[in-house]
């Protein structure tokens, strides 16, 4: 299986620059790149340190919607082409949504039979995010659907400031690791084997315990402008057939709010885990690890998207609990 990295990021952040640092800093790792730019003229790629011919362009076209069938094309050349390569990284033009790209690797059984998903890192302009969050719609997608995000240019602001953004990510976003650095000079090894897709990885806490008397149990509403964080913990275990109608249901009618669900699920009559995440608009289901010993059946879910009403989804989870 190769491993894929896609790069994401808003205009300007420094995904080039921080896809320079990964080629310098892992020279034994053999990569195959595909850069998109969106226009008819691909200037990223000419940017990029090359030491091999394993650099690809999809240019006139944003890579998350027209250029889907072109990707697949691509990746499929790569395959059956005579190219030596151990590693695909993906960098996205600034005004793409990852989370379109990412579901080419999730949902495509041809795809997934050859390559492996292992994260999305998203180059953030740590100066501007806040002020960028809730009104380029794209760049919190980018930042919800990330699994690690690379702060750039962090010396222009104060350690408080610095703090404050770290946090207000941090609710936005429970899932994803951070880096603060200046030219997007940070340790590239680790990031370019996150496994945030295997199964083993899906682990996450909400830092609450549930009681008796609580059978379903709402933790702390982060927002920040209109992007909103909600997260569930559930004791009851669910019915299968109802959270599966539950998710597609509502992912169909509103799936446009919706910038990332993960869960890890409880299941009547399964013993093991159900993972569930919403890939471009639609729910993935993937069977998890079964619960270890001395280990709490419990449902974990994260919604994370724009203005997300929290009595509604819960109303929506709490018909989902298994009635015998």
């Amino acid at each position: 299986m190769i491993p894929v990295t896609i790069i994401t990021g808003f205009l300007g952040a420094g995904k080039t620059t921080f896809l320079n640092q990964v080629i310098k800093q892992n020279p034994n790792k053999k990569f195959a790149i595909i850069e998109n730019e969106f226009g008819e003229i691909n200037i990223d790629s000419q940017l990029v340190i090359s030491t091999s011919e394993n650099i690809f362009e999809l240019s006139n076209g944003c890579i998350c919607c027209n250029l889907n069938g072109d990707l697949s094309a691509l990746l499929n050349k790569l395959v059956t082409g005579d190219y030596d390569f151990d590693h695909l990284i993906i960098e996205t033009t600034g005004i793409a949504n990852p989370a379109a790209v990412a579901a080419v690797f999730l949902t495509d059984y041809n795809i997934q039979t050859v390559f492996n998903l292992d994260g999305v890192i998203c180059l953030v302009d740590t100066e501007n995010v806040l002020s960028i969050l809730g009104v380029e719609e794209v760049a919190s997608q980018q930042i919800a659907y990330s699994d690690f995000l690379v702060f750039n240019k962090v010396s222009v602001i104060s350690t408080a400031l610095k703090s404050q953004i770290s946090q207000t990510i941090k609710n936005i976003n429970p899932f994803a690791g951070m880096a603060f650095c200046d030219f997007a000079e940070t340790e590239t090894s680790p990031l370019l084997n996150l496994q945030a897709y295997q199964k083993e990885k899906t682990t996450f806490k909400l830092g609450l315990q549930l009681t008796q008397k609580q059978p379903l149990i709402f933790t702390q509403q982060h927002s920040h402008n209109n992007i909103v964080s909600q997260g569930y913990l559930i004791g009851p275990s669910l019915d299968l057939l109802k959270i599966r109608h539950y998710f597609t249901v509502m992912l169909f009618i509103q799936g446009a709010y919706f910038y990332r669900i993960k869960g890890i699920l409880n299941i009547e009559g399964l013993n093991r885990k159900l993972i569930v995440q919403s890939v471009k608009g639609a729910p993935v289901f993937s069977d998890g690890n079964a619960w270890e010993d001395g280990e709490s059946p419990e449902s974990r879910i994260v919604f994370i998207g724009k203005d997300l009403k929290r009595e509604i989804l819960e109303k929506g989870l709490m018909q989902c609990i298994y009635k015998p």
